[in-house]
């Protein structure tokens, strides 16, 4: 019966496709997506890099903004997200998708320091905040806001876990065999169907949990921080596989990766074996996700790109472990801008489209410089008011 069900399931799915609807989010990245096509329900994800390479930017970019854009323009489509943020704050979340929309909508340069006017002589143009507030971006706002839910309030594997049941069990139910088993007080419970444990009330729905990161959670009552990390990954699990939950996790690359006899050896690159506190998650996960940053190391040349000309505009994700695509090994080039946290699939090396992109970047170090000179300016003209006022 079981085997029975499963080719009912290939049928639905494969009659689905037909029907132009989508068996998953698919991934924002057209060449790479051959390898990854897209995130599936019932998935457990790990990213991972070392400090500063943009591996939270990574996740917001591929599994919260584009799962945004995807579903407002198939909204027969729909998507919840639990963003369990132990490292950055909701509002400062917030922020960066606004960056991001002024990007992606009006090819805007605004970095989150821009919008909160941090360097007070240089406070927001009105202008951005009427573009904000505007009816264009309303519909993008809503989603968001709609979608996404923060929570920062929940810390620990255990209170995780909870929460992400209470909601499946609201908004669905499980499915039981008419097998028995009495547990350990001596009741007698039905066992779960394991061919298909759960159905949601609204099927269409894609639930994601995303736990940012693994390193800061709340350790578990008598558990060190190896102990509660692994706790979260088994959570997660039956989470999968029983509630149908797509899991995406940030996880550290330990320290000692970055080390001087590691970069002598050229070693540097994250791996499942460098992942920080437990290394056992690698194991659990579907799929393990790699960032890596040719110029946080000095690196002149990877796989024919010009770092030297790139600098911190280019990244590298690899598939690390991949138990359900065949990826292992591949690697996707990005161009990555920090400051509106958009990530771009690069042209090949040899593509002469390469250039139009390195174009691009001169256009922002230029902005970037000019923002840098008349900030100078401003200080010397401000120093010049003081030292009148002085003597």
């Amino acid at each position: 019966m079981a085997t029975l069900d499963r080719i009912k399931h290939y049928k639905q799915r494969r009659e689905r496709a037909l029907n132009g609807l989508y068996n998953c989010l698919p991934l924002p990245f057209d060449r790479f997506k051959q390898y990854l096509p897209g995130t599936e329900k019932a998935k457990y994800i790990i990213c991972t890099a070392n400090q500063k390479v943009g591996k939270s930017k990574f996740v917001d970019f591929v599994y919260v903004y584009s799962t945004i854009l995807f579903i407002m323009q198939h909204p027969e489509i729909r998507a919840k997200i639990f963003y369990f943020t132990l490292e950055i704050s909701p509002n400062s979340k917030r922020d960066e998708y606004m960056s991001f929309l002024l990007n992606y909508l009006d090819h805007k340069q605004v970095s989150p320091t821009d919008l909160n006017s941090v360097d007070s002589t240089k406070p927001i143009p009105e202008d951005i905040i009427e573009l904000l507030a505007s009816d264009r971006y309303k519909p993008y706002i809503d989603k968001y806001d709609e979608v996404v839910t923060y929570i920062d309030d929940i810390r620990n594997p255990t209170g995780i876990n909870k929460f992400c049941r209470d909601y499946a069990l609201s908004h669905g139910h499980l499915n039981y065999t008419e097998e028995t088993y009495v547990d350990s007080n001596g009741k007698t419970c039905r066992l779960i169907d394991k061919t298909n444990p759960y159905t949601a009330d609204d099927e269409e729905e894609i639930r994601l949990v995303i736990v940012d990161n693994a390193s800061n959670f709340t350790q578990e009552a008598g558990l060190n921080k190896m102990e509660t990390i692994n706790k979260a990954s088994k959570y997660f699990i039956t989470l999968r596989d029983q509630l149908l939950y797509t899991i995406v996790m940030v996880q550290h690359q330990a320290q000692a990766q970055e080390g001087i006899e590691n970069r002598k050896l050229g070693l540097v690159k994250p791996s499942s074996d460098g992942l920080a506190d437990c290394k056992t998650t690698s194991r659990d996960a579907n799929l393990l996700l790699g960032l890596y940053s040719p110029f946080k190391y000095e690196i002149k040349k990877y796989l024919d790109y010009d770092i030297t000309k790139f600098k911190n505009y280019i990244r590298f994700l690899e598939v690390l472990e991949d138990r359900d695509y065949g990826a292992n090994g591949q690697i996707c080039p990005l161009f990555f801008n920090g400051a509106s946290s958009t990530f771009r699939e690069l042209p090949k090396p040899d593509d002469p489209e390469i250039n139009q992109v390195l174009q691009y970047i001169e256009t922002l170090n230029y902005k970037k410089i000019n923002k840098i000179f008349f900030r100078f300016l401003s200080k010397i003209k401000n120093y010049g008011k003081r030292s009148n006022v002085a003597r």
